[in-house]
């Protein structure tokens, strides 16, 4: 009995360690790297396990067993230590920024994809080549009598995946929050879909606009928020940045204006060039095919191109403030691309902010109620609620 015992503990703590290998080091295939999101946001269940192993490993120790039960303690503290990084760090961060987490909410953290909120309303913006496009909208819980702040969200993919309702229940949270929320859809086929990607967002910033107060909502045009993930996070920056440019144009008729007061980014390429001269292991994601796919070939044959589509070559003075996100850890876009554009921001002068989260993969927020979450929405609540707030802020 005792070694079947010791056998169980062994194979609970080598399970133990395996999953805290992958929240210290680069995940060996695309299945592996999103397993990851979900260890490094939730590896109390790591350290779980290894307590567990300990405990049997200590029972099931006899003269014959000695040596491997001391193997699997070891093995064990190892893996409970890898363990602690996350939530220490998170700590330590939530201190920082003078975050108060919620413990309950962290328990109960689950993953966030469409399908658990819906939201209240969906209506159409634009028909575009016979294709009706929509927004799904979030409201507060009453319509204000005053215009409140929108949210226009841009789903990531990239460029070529995903769909509105992506994120519902993080959109959920904002309009509970008291901002009005459109989440929006855009053509990811056929590629290359850089114009047209671009050119939707800005037709959807331009309709909202253009219907600021109806029965459903009441909202202030010019107080209007473009929030991006991944690849939604570059065009939305690439939208906030570069709204009357002529090359890229929106892709309805009658626009108007599309300038946005400030823009969200959560970890986002910001420099595509840099970007397919940097990309990530081709085993978990082949960075490289999907930039040549979007733009339509490499840097050595449009290199304008690239440059046209990258946020950090379209910062001006005039550019929205901005928040940029991104996790430490992050095995999709790397973090320098945070650099890149920060320091852009700062020679222009352009009011920004950062957050890096030093344990967060690429998509952490999608575990919704996580402390990397709950510390990301603290963040972006502050910064949308600063919205008059004058002088350019840095942080970390």
């Amino acid at each position: 009995m005792s070694r079947v015992t010791l056998a169980l503990a062994a194979l609970l703590g080598l399970s133990a360690v395996a999953a805290a290998a992958l929240i210290v080091l680069p995940a060996p295939s695309q299945k592996l790297a999103l397993l990851t999101i979900w260890i490094s946001e939730k590896s109390p269940l790591v350290i779980g396990a290894a307590l567990l192993a300990i405990v049997l490993a200590l029972l099931a120790a006899g003269p014959g067993t000695r040596l491997l039960a001391t193997l699997v303690v070891l093995m064990s503290l190892g893996a409970i230590v890898v363990g602690l990084v996350p939530p220490a760090q998170a700590l330590r961060l939530a201190s920082e920024h003078r975050v108060d987490l919620d413990l309950g909410r962290y328990l109960r953290a689950s993953i966030d994809t469409e399908g658990p909120i819906h939201a209240q309303k969906s209506v159409t913006y634009a028909t575009v080549d016979g294709r009706a496009l929509g927004l799904d909208v979030y409201a507060p819980p009453t319509v204000p009598a005053q215009g409140t702040r929108a949210i226009i969200v841009v789903h990531g993919g990239s460029w070529s995946a995903g769909e509105k309702g992506d994120a519902s229940r993080a959109s959920k949270f904002l309009a509970d929050h008291g901002f009005t929320v459109f989440d929006v859809q855009y053509r990811i086929a056929p590629q290359p879909n850089w114009k047209s990607a671009t050119g939707d967002l800005k037709c959807a910033i331009g309709w909202i606009k253009q219907h600021a107060i109806t029965p459903d909502w009441n909202i202030d045009p010019h107080r209007l928020t473009v929030l991006g993930r991944s690849a939604g996070g570059h065009l939305a920056l690439l939208a906030a940045y570069a709204p009357a440019d002529p090359r890229l144009p929106a892709s309805c008729d009658g626009a108007g204006d599309t300038s946005v007061e400030s823009v969200v980014a959560f970890y986002a390429p910001t420099d595509l060039v840099w970007g397919y001269a940097h990309p990530a292991r081709r085993r978990v994601y082949d960075s490289s095919e999907k930039l040549r796919r979007f733009v339509g070939g490499p840097p050595e044959t449009t290199g304008d191109l690239y440059r046209l589509l990258s946020p950090t070559e379209r910062v001006t003075a005039a550019s929205p403030r901005t928040l940029l996100i991104h996790g430490g850890r992050d095995q999709l876009v790397g973090r320098q691309h945070v650099d890149l554009l920060t320091d852009k921001l700062h020679a222009a002068g352009v009011r920004y902010e950062t957050l890096i989260i030093p344990y967060a993969q690429h998509a952490f927020d999608f575990i919704f109620g996580g402390l990397s979450g709950q510390i990301a929405e603290a963040v972006v609540l502050r910064f949308l609620q600063a919205g008059d707030v004058n002088g350019t802020t840095s942080g970390s």
